[in-house]
């Protein structure tokens, strides 16, 4: 069966923003479209009318004049196309033309507008938009200084018949206040149109800058769990592996020591029993190691049943019975365990915190036999719905430390660097791994304390205390970070 490729929360903006831009690309086009069918059309009818006045008073320069505004006026829209990229360019040069030659102001207003959705307000902007403005004003008083029947606004302002002959022209203030009056309005209109599209532009950006910032919240968020998910795995794969090779290991060392002492031509039957079932041992621990690595395996190639195999189980969380096993293994592989169990009121805890507790005795055992293999092992299990569950594991290290006890709270293990609190000397001890690291990231994460050290005699100690289910509740709501 085929898979979909996985695709990121940003691959996916990207395929919606694609579309988002082409539907803006296509409003745009509009948009320009009508401003140059408006602008063009106002800009031929102001010349059309100051020409047709010109012609009336055979004024040959007047005529080329408009004939030329005319010209301009159907050609200076399309510097409009330029407004996005060159606002400033497109505001000057449409604000002298306007100045020189007779044509409507609505281009240079257009141009106006677009420099304030563009740019930030600045000396020059300011310059800019001033100029803009007394071309409308000189344009709109211009067309008012015509006579009425040859006026834009003289026409709107007469009185005229059935055969469009002016009846009643309007005074001439009355058409320079008016065309003064209309020149602010344009003004007034056009600063309002451009402050709405630079608020708008800037909203669209603000929301596209929180689309992109989700996405890639969204992105971490999804690495923060595969990344949570591999460290479980990694845990889990630790925590059961680690344990079953060191069982196979210290029987085999066992097994190998039972070999060396016996003498040719003279082996007992009951040597050889031993010797049968230490293999037998080994043979069924390697098997479990084997299904056990098949299962770490199957987690990494099924992430959403991993979510759920790695939650707490019979198997793995504290229990008469899982304490029970863990120390008869530990047992059979020939450790010397002194025990003392006292588990009340299991349900008072909370599953997560049990899984953790029966890592941390399966930790602390695999450690003990791990780093001081031979040695003694005192385990300490106490469980109640006052003080939750406590582990206490110490087995001699075979070593002697310097001075007063030590008690290293730095995390190291049986097989780290063990350092005075005291201030003496430190004390060298073979390299270990992680595993104790490991508990203790849990541990303080449920809301327990885990501490090890080895003190002067020689002998490690592993204390963790983990909360209860009410305790744990309890530090939420005091702390509701």
């Amino acid at each position: 069966m085929l898979q979909h490729p996985y695709t990121t929360p940003r691959q996916q903006a990207g395929r919606t923003d694609t579309g988002a831009s082409g539907n803006g690309k296509t409003r745009r086009i509009t948009i320009t479209t009508v401003m140059l069918a408006c602008a063009i059309a106002c800009g031929i009818v102001q010349p059309a009318f100051i020409y047709e006045g010109m012609s009336a008073w055979h004024n040959d320069i007047g005529m080329f004049w408009s004939l030329i505004g005319l010209v301009a006026g159907a050609a200076l829209p399309f510097l409009l196309r330029n407004r996005d990229e060159k606002p400033e360019f497109v505001c000057l040069i449409t604000a002298i033309i306007t100045i020189c030659l007779p044509i409507s102001p609505l281009t240079t207003l257009m141009a106006q507008s677009a420099l304030i959705a563009r740019r930030d307000p600045d000396r020059r902007i300011y310059g800019l938009i001033a100029l803009s403005s007394a071309a409308t004003v000189i344009s709109r008083l211009r067309d008012a200084l015509m006579p009425a029947e040859y006026s834009i606004i003289g026409t709107m302002l007469s009185s005229t018949n059935d055969q469009g002959h002016v009846v009643h022209a309007a005074s001439q203030p009355s058409m320079l206040w008016s065309g003064l009056l209309l020149a602010v309005i344009s003004i007034a209109i056009a600063v309002i149109v451009g402050v709405a599209n630079r608020n708008t532009s800037r909203a669209r950006r603000a929301q596209r800058q929180a689309a992109q910032q989700q996405d890639r919240a969204q992105m971490l968020q999804f690495d923060l769990a595969n990344q949570q998910l591999a460290d479980a795995i990694a845990t889990e794969a630790h925590d059961t592996l680690a344990h079953s090779l060191s069982l196979i290991a210290v029987n085999a060392s066992a097994l190998q020591v039972q070999c060396g002492t016996l003498e040719a031509g003279n082996i007992t039957d009951q040597q050889l029993h031993d010797i049968a079932q230490r293999a037998e041992d080994i043979r069924k621990q390697a098997a479990g190691a084997l299904d056990e690595a098949h299962s770490i395996i199957d987690l990494l190639r099924n992430p959403n049943k991993a979510r759920q195999t790695l939650g707490p189980d019979d198997t793995t969380s504290l229990s008469r019975e899982s304490l029970s096993g863990l120390i008869a293994d530990a047992k059979a592989a020939g450790a010397h365990i002194d025990t003392w169990i006292d588990i009340q009121d299991m349900g008072a805890i909370h599953p997560d915190i049990a899984k953790i507790a029966y890592r941390t005795v399966q930790e602390g055992l695999t450690n003990a036999r791990r780093h001081a293999p031979g040695q003694p092992i005192e385990l300490e299990v106490t469980c109640s719905a006052e003080r939750g569950i406590g582990v206490h594991i110490s087995n001699p290290t075979g070593m002697q430390a310097q001075g007063d006890a030590t008690d290293n709270r730095n995390g190291n293990t049986n097989g780290t660097d063990i350092e005075s609190t005291a201030g003496n000397e430190l004390v060298s001890t073979p390299a270990g791994g992680n595993g104790l690291r490991g508990i203790r990231q849990r541990v303080v994460a449920s809301g327990g304390t885990c501490t090890w050290g080895t003190d002067q005699r020689g002998v490690f100690h592993l204390d963790v205390v983990l909360p209860s289910a009410d305790a744990r509740q309890q530090a939420s709501e005091a702390d509701p970070r």
